[in-house]
Formats: structure tokens, C-alpha cells, sequence
């Protein structure tokens, strides 16, 4: 039997505004016990990836960890990876900012652990071609991707046991394959049945290299598997099987590996992920700007607000200014990719997660622009320029407080409006969409006696769903000022469930559009209910909390048909299955949000906040 190699590499990350309970659990579940555990065997060797999000939590309230890896690094027993520093999926930001992330987590690196990283974690293992000559310029050697990869791009198992060269010319990095095998062993079998594993392929080959390249929380984070791994001593059994059979499985860094090894050659590594994600995009991580528009909103803003950092850094004085890299830093932050896609985990639809993007990305904004506007008092830019890359112009109003983004090709609806002092967008909704695990879902429902009722089992535990109605989806993004023609009949249940016939074509269709010295105007001719119809819009922004939005309705309607105008608005109301919330209306409080409610024959319509971050008047 042959000597092999292996090397464990663990990402550890959590996201950009997840909450600070959650990031304790994992601390005290996973983090801190596996790097005492690990402490406890100087002869096993790992590399680490922890993202910046985490080492920022880490300072701030584990500094002790901080202590230990230092320590760990110091008696060379861990190596460091870097990596996009707030964990940003690299091809889907600019390459500007990539670079500017990879960089950032490298010097902290270097100033907190005195250690250069030589690898890169790839957020996702999301690759693009264009990715392999961005690693080298940024100064990285080598990165770690899923086998899956590899094989995609007309390589066979066999060959994987190694590292491979990819990019063009003398821009080359080396890649190194996770396997899968050991993915799904590590830590859910017995530790024997590694070591069997590695048996069996040595058998066919002499210096075979082995990498399991993972996500850390699996040691401890994810759902049983603290119980597993450390109080059945899964972690423990695991590190002594190692060393038990260290005469043949040398445990390597993989940049030791890199120095001492020459590559298996070289390879053109296709665009993709990992197979679980290829599966939920359908082959590409850009699809979800595709499937989820509320996506798009966001990674459009980041766009904007970062080429606007950009240009501000060309006036005078500004590029080094420690207002300027505030406002990079926040833009980084809004970079973190959890909140814009969805898997297996919540992702896009957790508000917290989505809520904490546009945080950092209006306080980006914020910040750029008051550099931008220093010498002027009061100050309102309108600008009309294809915002989200889809061929038609959008329009975007901004002043000291206030961001409107207005689309008029998807029925002049608002789809975003930032209120800048909170850095809060008040439109950070998201629609119902049709999921793949709907259908499980609505199956398990069926077998069931009740049919309310939906046993779902996964790997670590069976999860009992209430189905209080059946499953609906929305016919559009939920925005605001999106306007319809409905029957007089229908009912807010109808409505809830888009069980409704829209009798025009106004809700998502093309508005021409004017831009003023400090409005915006909207319209569209068409039909509706049989009859042509004109709807114009202007909004004005009249103060720092006050928006002014004039409909004007021409044409000649048969009378008797039933039908009625209707502008619907969407808002912001986190956490609002509490009791945080209230409404009101001729200036009386008439309940909680909690309940439909139907507010006829008035002028005014509120919502108040008990918490204080939050609250709107409509005056009609």
C-alpha cells in the first residue's frame, strides 16, 4: 500500500448581519471546541478559512479565539487561506472591489496572525474563467474547488489526486480538487470508514493527494451534529485514527504541498459551482438575478453605489480620505453574499440577512454622496440611466435623505425608497415565488390524514409544517405604485391569493417618462375595461419625509361596468408576527397588523412602529 497525502481545508463563515445569538451558538457549538480540540494534536495539520465577517465578530466578543489561532498558527499547525474579505461572491462584484476585498483580507492576515496567505477561498466555489488572472494579480497562488469542477471540465476521478494549473500564460494558479467522497464521510461516518477509503485508492497510485475542502459549521453548527461530533467524540476518535496511521497518510498544508509537488498539468476549468448549487440555479450563480428580481435590486445598487465610490474618488482630495474608505468598507459589507441567493439555507429570504445589505450599501451611498454634496446645503440629483443593465432606463431621485428608484418599464412601479438617516429601504419586500420543495411540501401534505399538515425529513430532522391554506404566488415583484383596473366585487382574500383578473395592461407595462428640475413624470395610453385610458404619474420629493405623488386618470369609461382603480403599495415591516405594529386611521388606532383590516372612507391611512424604527403616513 502506497503513501498518501491528506489535507483538511475548513471554511468558517457567517454572514453580514445574521444574528449575534446565532454567531454565539456556532462559536460556543463548533468554533471554540474544534480549535481545542485541534489544540490538543500539534501533529495534525489544517487549513483554515475563517471570512472576515467572522474574525470581525471574533474581535469584537471572542477575543480569546483570536489567541488561539494566533497560537495555532504561530507553532505551524494551521495555515490561513484568504479570500474575499466579507465573503462576496468574486465574479458577481466588481473586479475593482474584488481585488480590494482579497487584498483586505490578506493584509489583515498578515497584520493579526503574521502570516501571508498563499490560497484563496472561493465564496460558493462560484468560477468564473476570468477568475483565475484576478487570484494571480491579487498576489494568490493557488485555490481550492469542488472535484465536481473538474470533472465537468473532461478530467476522470482518477486523476484528481493532486493540483492543477488554470488561467492564461504566465497567470497561472494552482487548483486544488475537494473530493466529494470525503465530503459526504467527514464528519457523518465512522471514522474507519476514511481510513478505508484512502486504502482503497492508494492500492491504484504512490503519492496520491487527498482534500476535503468544506464548510466548518458541519463539525458542530449544523442541525445534531455537536452531539455527534463532540460529545460522542466523533472529532476525537477521528484525530486519533489519524495519527494511528501517520506510517502512511502525511498530513500536508496545501501550500507545503504546492512548494514540494509538481501539478498533474494543466486545465480550462468551466463557469460553475458546486452540484447543489448548479442544481438551484440551473447553471449559473447569475440566474438568481434571473429568478428573483429582488436580487437584481440589490446587486444592481451595490453596482451603482460602488461606481459612484469610484468617481468620488477622482476629485481632489478625496481618494485617500477616511470618509471614502468608511464608505468602501460599508460597500464591502453589502457585498456579502448570503442575502442575495437562496439554497438549503433561509439566504434571500431572511429579512435580516437582505435588510443588512441595504443597510451597508445606503450607508455607502450616504456617506459617498455627502462627500460628493459637501458645499451645498440642499442638494437633489434626478438621473435617468438603465440602472439594472435591462436595455430600458430607469430613474433614480436622491437628496440628503431620501432614494427613490423608479422603473417605468415595469409599470412605473417604486422598487426601492431609502430612507438615508436610518439607512433603511422602506420597499425590502419579496415576492411568493414557486420553490422545488413546494412540490415535497404539498406531497407529504397529501399523504397525510390532514392535509394541513406536511411531515418533511431531511438527514438531521423531521420538521412538521402547517399548511393553513394552499400555497399562493405573487403575479408581480411587491413594490409600490403598481396600478390596476379590478372588479368592484373583488375581495382582499382574492387579492391575497392573486386569485384576480386585471382588467388593463398597467400594472407591468412601459411608461414614457419626463424628467423635471424636481419631478418625475409618468404615463401610459392604453385599454382597460374596454375603454382607453391614460395614467400619469408625478412624484416629487417635497421634504426630507415627505414624497408627493399625483395620479391623473383621463379617458371616457362606459359607466355601469363594476370595475375600480387601484395603486397598490408594499412596505417594509420587520418582525411583523409581533406585536410591534399597530395601524391607524382618522387619527385613531384601530388594531394590529396582525389581522386584514379594510380602512374605508378615509383620507389618511398610518403605521406605527412600537420600536421606533419604522412608521409611515398615506394622506390621499
Amino acid at each position: 500500500m502506497g503513501k498518501i497525502s491528506f489535507s483538511m481545508a475548513l471554511h468558517f463563515h457567517q454572514p453580514v448581519g445574521n444574528f449575534e445569538s446565532v454567531i454565539e451558538r456556532a462559536h460556543n457549538l463548533c468554533y471554540r471546541p474544534f480549535l481545542e480540540a485541534l489544540s490538543g494534536y500539534p501533529d495534525i495539520k489544517m487549513t483554515f478559512h475563517m471570512s472576515g465577517c467572522l474574525l470581525d465578530y471574533f474581535e469584537q466578543k471572542q477575543p480569546d479565539t483570536i489567541s488561539l489561532i494566533k497560537k495555532l498558527t504561530a507553532r505551524g499547525q494551521i495555515e490561513l487561506m484568504g479570500g474575499g474579505y466579507y465573503e462576496p461572491i468574486l465574479p458577481a462584484i466588481p473586479k475593482t472591489d474584488a481585488l480590494g476585498q482579497i487584498r483586505m483580507m490578506t493584509e489583515y492576515v498578515k497584520d493579526t496572525f503574521n502570516f501571508t496567505p498563499a490560497g484563496i477561498w472561493v465564496a460558493e466555489r462560484v468560477w468564473e474563467e476570468n477568475l483565475a488572472k484576478l487570484i494571480y494579480t491579487a498576489g494568490i497562488r493557488y485555490c481550492v474547488l469542488d472535484d465536481t469542477h473538474f470533472l465537468r471540465s473532461g478530467l476522470k476521478k482518477e486523476d484528481m489526486h493532486g493540483y492543477f494549473l488554470t488561467g492564461a500564460g504566465k497567470e497561472k494558479i494552482a487548483v486544488f480538487p475537494s473530493d466529494k467522497t470525503l465530503r459526504y464521510n467527514i464528519p457523518f461516518k465512522l471514522p474507519h470508514e476514511t481510513i478505508d477509503y484512502f486504502k482503497a485508492q492508494a492500492d491504484h497510485r504512490d503519492n496520491a493527494l487527498f482534500i476535503y475542502g468544506d464548510d466548518g459549521e458541519k463539525f458542530g453548527e449544523w442541525p445534531g451534529t455537536h452531539k455527534w461530533v463532540f460529545e460522542e467524540l466523533w472529532l476525537k476518535r477521528f484525530f486519533d485514527t489519524l495519527c494511528e496511521n501517520r506510517r502512511w497518510i502525511e498530513l500536508v498544508h496545501l501550500s507545503d504541498y504546492l512548494e514540494n509537488n509538481k501539478p498533474n498539468g494543466t486545465i480550462d476549468i468551466k463557469p460553475g459551482s458546486y452540484e447543489e448549487m448548479m442544481q438551484w440555479t440551473g447553471g449559473s450563480w447569475m440566474n438568481f438575478l434571473k429568478k428573483y428580481p429582488e436580487t437584481n435590486q440589490m446587486h444592481k445598487k451595490m453596482f451603482y453605489v460602488s461606481e459612484k465610490i469610484k468617481n468620488a474618488a477622482k476629485t481632489p482630495g478625496l481618494k485617500n480620505s477616511k470618509e471614502l474608505k468608511a464608505a468602501t468598507k460599508e460597500l464591502y459589507m453589502g457585498q456579502c453574499n448570503c442575502g442575495y441567493w437562496h439554497g438549503v439555507f433561509g439566504g434571500l429570504y431572511l429579512y435580516h440577512l437582505r435588510s443588512a445589505i441595504y443597510n451597508h450599501l445606503i450607508t455607502a451611498d450616504k456617506i459617498t454622496d455627502g462627500l460628493l454634496h459637501a458645499r451645498e446645503k440642499k442638494w437633489l440629483d434626478i438621473k435617468q440611466t438603465d440602472y439594472d443593465h435591462d436595455g430600458e432606463k430607469e430613474v433614480i431621485m436622491e437628496n440628503d435623505a431620501l432614494s427613490l428608484y423608479i422603473a417605468p418599464d415595469e409599470g412605473g412601479v417604486l422598487k426601492e425608497l431609502d430612507y438615508r438617516p436610518r439607512a433603511f429601504n422602506l420597499i425590502n419586500t419579496l415576492s411568493r415565488k414557486k420553490e422545488p420543495y413546494h412540490e415535497k411540501i404539498l406531497r407529504a401534505a397529501a399523504k397525510t390524514n390532514n392535509n394541513d399538515i406536511a411531515t418533511i425529513h431531511d438527514d438531521f430532522r423531521t420538521v412538521d409544517l402547517v399548511l393553513k391554506e394552499k400555497l399562493s404566488y405573487d403575479k408581480f415583484p411587491r413594490y409600490a405604485l403598481r396600478n390596476y383596473f379590478i372588479k368592484t366585487s373583488l375581495s382582499i382574500d382574492d387579492f391575497i391569493k392573486s386569485s384576480y383578473e386585471e382588467l388593463g395592461d398597467f400594472a407591468n407595462s412601459l411608461y414614457k417618462t419626463k424628467v423635471g428640475k424636481n419631478t418625475v413624470t409618468m404615463e401610459r395610453e392604453s385599454c382597460a375595461f374596454g375603454a382607453a385610458v391614460k395614467i400619469i404619474k408625478n412624484i416629487q420629493i417635497k421634504s426630507a419625509k415627505e414624497i408627493e405623488i399625483v395620479y391623473n386618470l383621463k379617458g371616457n369609461p362606459k359607466t355601469g361596468l363594476g370595475a375600480a382603480f387601484a395603486a397598490e403599495f408594499n412596505f417594509t415591516m420587520p418582525y411583523l408576527n409581533s406585536e410591534r405594529y399597530a395601524y391607524f386611521y382618522d387619527n385613531k388606532t384601530r388594531g394590529s397588523l396582525n389581522a386584514k383590516g379594510v380602512a374605508c372612507g378615509t383620507d389618511s391611512f398610518g403605521i406605527a412602529d412600537s420600536e421606533k424604527s419604522f412608521g409611515l403616513m398615506l394622506e390621499f
